[in-house]
């Protein structure tokens, strides 16, 4: 189980900016719902990013975040620091 500890102030920080977008666009109870009901698939969600990578490398010109996000929910209990950082934001 992934905890604070495990990330490194890179992902910290990029999960504080996840959380940070989807408050300012006043989707953080959709986002709650969605994230509570996909923890278990956290790992399967991570796989379909990578699957997707291609694609998005054409829509954009610099996926990295998108990179490092899938590397963090790779993680196992990584939607759960997402999901905290959402509540403390509502």
């Amino acid at each position: 189980m992934t905890t604070e500890a495990d990330l490194t102030e890179d992902e910290r920080a990029l999960l504080d900016e996840l959380a940070d977008g989807i408050a300012r666009r006043r989707l953080t109870p959709a986002a709650l719902f969605f994230l509570e009901s996909m923890k278990p698939m956290g790992y399967l969600g991570s796989q379909m990013m990578l699957f997707l990578r291609p694609i998005v490398g054409i829509v954009w010109a610099s996926p990295d975040r998108w990179d490092r996000l899938q590397a963090i929910l790779e993680k196992r209990g990584s939607i759960e620091l997402l999901l905290k950082r959402l509540e403390a934001r509502a």
